[in-house]
């Protein structure tokens, strides 16, 4: 073998240690970020921050992310879509808002309604990130919403015609509302007053929509 084949042959040959650093980086950097959320609040999250307590520089942060928002938001994507094969099925359109709504709006009430309200707040002030919120975290959570909608309308609970992006927004606007308005609990009644008049919101459509069909015949 000549000295060009085998320095050909360690080329070829020489892992890549580039790659699982990186990873290995991506993964601190997320987890320091949400230790220092949970720990210590939004107001104390920042970009340097972050980097001293995940020992890399300001610069490998900013390779991946513009703001110390983006972090969060792809850590709390990330845990939202690690449980998409948990969609509520409980055997009921009710029964499956009931399984969606009390953890949302119990967690909402403790350690991630602060976090929810900055991340809101955030989006009001930078357009790509609200256009990231949306698409990303908030279109997961709607995505919930339409698979329960989706399995009501196969029982027979709902019409093949419901909409079930209002349905997203007779869930979530009233639990954003109060979560950033302050005015009302986010508790165990508000969730099943909510979903209570989500289902009947939902099926007087449905009467409705037989009325007004019969009343043109």
């Amino acid at each position: 073998m000549t000295n060009a084949d085998f320095a050909e042959s360690n080329s070829v040959q020489k892992p890549r240690a580039g790659r699982p650093r990186s990873a290995e980086s991506r993964r601190a950097i997320i987890q320091s970020a949400m230790h220092i959320l949970q720990n210590d609040g939004y107001a104390a999250l920042n970009i340097e921050a972050i980097a001293a307590k995940a020992g890399v520089s300001k610069q490998t942060i900013y390779r991946w992310w513009p703001s110390a928002a983006f972090i969060v938001l792809e850590a709390l994507t990330a845990d939202m879509q690690s449980q998409d094969g948990l969609t509520p099925d409980m055997g009921s359109l009710k029964g499956d808002l009931l399984e969606l709504v009390r953890p949302t709006v119990r967690a909402l009430a403790a350690k991630r309604g602060p976090v929810f309200k900055a991340l809101i707040a955030e989006a009001q002030a930078d357009p790509r990130f609200a256009e990231s919120f949306r698409t990303s975290l908030m279109a997961a959570h709607r995505e919930t919403v339409r698979a329960i909608i989706g399995r009501a309308q196969l029982r027979g609970e709902v019409p093949f015609d419901a909409d079930a992006e209002l349905a997203a927004d007779f869930i979530y606007g009233p639990i954003l509302y109060r979560l950033l308005n302050g005015h009302g609990a986010l508790d165990e009644t508000f969730a099943y007053g909510l979903v209570d008049a989500t289902v009947l919101t939902l099926k007087a459509h449905d009467q409705l929509a037989q009325r007004a069909a019969e009343a043109a015949e």
